[in-house]
């Protein structure tokens, strides 16, 4: 088994964070993304849309997307579960899950015009648009809020792969281009403190 990471994309933190979480250990290759590794024939060839992560199995099988690779190392590694432990909590929690993945698809796209640093992505980004974006953000993140209640995570006492999923976009924004995501939002702001807290994070 492999995991192709890239430590700062948001999506292949999503599964970096998981592997920490459960405590399963992957051997793991870093992309370089820099070169273009991502693009590369040879990568193509295991992921045809050339982004992070894959995890390509024992068996030869690759699997080329953040939340599939957690579902099938849950599915592997079943004690200690972080989808949930009955039909009631896994569906809060894939219902919180989704959301976050939400989150993290217009996140994206916020970023790609609010930066300058994904040319392949947006190569003219317009500040115009990343206003126009950050209003479907923020409906997100409004809802998470109310949502978190008062609990210690998105889905309660302990983290899941809903934290799992929403965490890395809210560190990408904060701590790699130093912009505010969430801090308006009180129990979202603790909720990252006290996520960022954790050795995963």
């Amino acid at each position: 088994m492999l995991l192709y990471q890239f430590r700062k994309g948001t999506n292949p933190r999503r599964v970096i964070i998981y592997l920490s979480e459960k405590g399963i250990d992957v051997p793991r290759y870093e992309l370089d993304y820099e070169n273009k590794e991502h693009r590369s024939a040879e990568y193509l060839a295991l992921n045809p849309a050339g982004r992070a992560p894959t995890l390509v199995t024992d068996d030869g099988l690759a699997i080329t997307d953040s939340a599939a690779i957690v579902e099938y190392l849950e599915e592997r590694h079943p004690d200690h579960p972080m989808i949930g432990t009955d039909a009631r909590s896994r569906a809060r929690v894939r219902s919180l899950e989704r959301l976050a993945a939400d989150l993290v698809g217009r996140g994206q796209l916020w970023l790609w015009n609010r930066t300058n640093a994904f040319p392949g992505k947006e190569p003219a980004p317009s500040p115009e648009a990343a206003d126009r974006i950050f209003r479907y953000v923020a409906e997100i993140l409004g809802v998470l809020e109310k949502e978190i209640g008062e609990n210690s995570f998105l889905a309660g006492a302990t983290p899941t792969i809903a934290d799992f999923t929403a965490f890395p976009i809210f560190q990408t924004a904060r701590e790699r281009f130093d912009l505010p995501f969430g801090d308006d939002h009180p129990r979202l702001e603790s909720w990252y403190r006290r996520f960022r807290s954790r050795p995963s994070a």
